[in-house]
């Protein structure tokens, strides 16, 4: 019976373990800022990883990757408006004692110079409102956590076998 490359299976053993790392390594910039000092991570692959890694998220066109095709994931931060605009006289003097909000982060897919669209995304609240590539980093991180083996050695046995 051959595998299906659809499946979670296939997903998880092939890019899971990649995409965990880009994941946690995302997942710290956004914890510390400026005091993380990885300003980009590049990996060097072949179109069969590409492939892999368009199909594990759902974006795959049917069509082999061209040579020199690229997959480019960014990391954004939105800060809070009201953080940003400080408006009344008000507002400044009691910033000090005002805890600030957190900034939220998004994560964004291109591939050959296009945005992406991640179906895991699609719904209200794991994309930026009005932008839909603009997705969530916690919703990013909820997928990619389903695709991470917690024990790749044990899965990556054919079923039947031990």
């Amino acid at each position: 019976m051959p595998i299906s490359d659809k499946t979670e299976e296939v997903r998880r053993l092939g890019m899971g373990r990649l995409l965990s790392d880009l994941s946690g390594k995302m997942g710290t910039k956004a914890a510390k800022g400026n005091e993380d000092p990885m300003k980009i991570l590049v990996h060097s692959t072949h179109d069969t990883a590409l492939a892999g890694l368009c199909n594990s998220l759902d974006v795959y066109d049917e069509k082999w990757p061209a040579f020199t095709a690229s997959i480019t994931f960014e990391l954004f931060r939105k800060e809070d408006s009201n953080e940003i605009n400080r408006g009344s006289t008000w507002q400044t003097i009691i910033s000090p004692f005002r805890r600030p909000n957190s900034p939220e982060h998004y994560v964004r897919m291109r591939y050959q110079n296009r945005n992406l669209v991640l179906p895991i995304c699609s719904e209200d609240g794991k994309h930026l409102a009005g932008s839909p590539e603009f997705c969530t980093l916690a919703a990013f991180r909820e997928r990619v956590q389903e695709l991470t083996p917690v024990d790749w050695d044990a899965e990556c046995v054919p079923s039947g076998r031990t």
